[in-house]
């Protein structure tokens, strides 16, 4: 259940169901994988998540209610990074990183790639 956005309300307009009563609106499964050794970085855990539909992807690119669930998840569990994928070849936006809310996209200037991402975490097994 997500807080209903602009997006939010766009989607349930043409995809259904209504939000609810709360101002909260279901939108379908999440499917999600847990690698206890994170493919970017081998001392992390990573928890990746994909909508089951492209429609609700889409939705996903739009709705800041919806990038602000997964990134106020990853920080109460203590993650280090939040990374959205949007899956079709779009450059990847880091939306938390080390304890703070951000807004940097890799392939950009200060992450010109995985790597330079994740050589900004700490070491894990230190």
């Amino acid at each position: 259940m997500f807080d209903v956005d602009d997006a939010l309300r766009e989607y349930a307009q043409t995809n259904g169901p209504e939000p609810e009563a709360d101002g909260r609106i279901q939108i379908g499964y999440i499917y999600t994988t847990i690698r206890f050794e994170s493919l970017l970085h081998p001392g992390y855990t990573s928890v990746e998540c994909w909508a089951a539909t492209s429609g609700m992807s889409r939705l996903f690119a739009r709705s800041a209610n919806i990038r602000k669930v997964f990134t106020d998840l990853t920080a109460d569990s203590g993650g280090v990074c939040c990374l959205f994928d949007t899956g079709d070849g779009a450059p990847e936006q880091v939306c938390w990183l080390n304890g703070e809310p951000t807004q940097e996209i890799v392939s950009g200037p200060r992450f010109p790639d995985r790597r330079a991402l994740v050589a900004t975490w700490s070491d894990s097994e230190k």
